[in-house]
């Protein structure tokens, strides 16, 4: 059991080896990301996918409007940092990085079209 152990600990060692950078950025990129601000936006697509197949009641275009305006600075605030992280320099995670920002950023488009809307107080 114990050698089993060691020859466990011993071959993630090497596979990890000349991917810690990745290992750190993968960590910082994780963290970055932030629970409440991924809840918030599922909360939100569920909402208006509700609001596609029900048709914008006043209670969901209220709830819509409520989420979109807690979820609209945590969400430019997320982007703002993974733009400053230095993982962006990294290769091996550059792309997944670009990705993210780039699809919370289509987010922030859609939440600030919503927020700036006359009905939506």
């Amino acid at each position: 059991m114990l050698l089993r152990l060691v020859c466990v600990v011993a071959l993630g060692v090497v596979a990890l080896g000349p991917g810690v950078a990745f290992a750190g950025c993968a960590e910082d990129v994780s963290r970055l990301m932030s629970k409440d601000t991924e809840r918030l936006l599922s909360q939100y697509n569920r909402v208006t996918r509700r609001i596609d197949r029900e048709g914008p009641t006043a209670n969901l275009r209220a709830e819509e409007c409520r989420i979109a305006r807690q979820l609209e600075p945590q969400l430019a605030s997320q982007v703002a940092a993974m733009k400053e992280s230095k993982c962006r320099r990294d290769p091996s995670v550059a792309n997944m990085l670009a990705d993210i920002v780039q699809g919370h950023e289509e987010d922030l488009a859609v939440l600030r079209k919503v927020t700036t809307q006359p009905d939506c107080r």
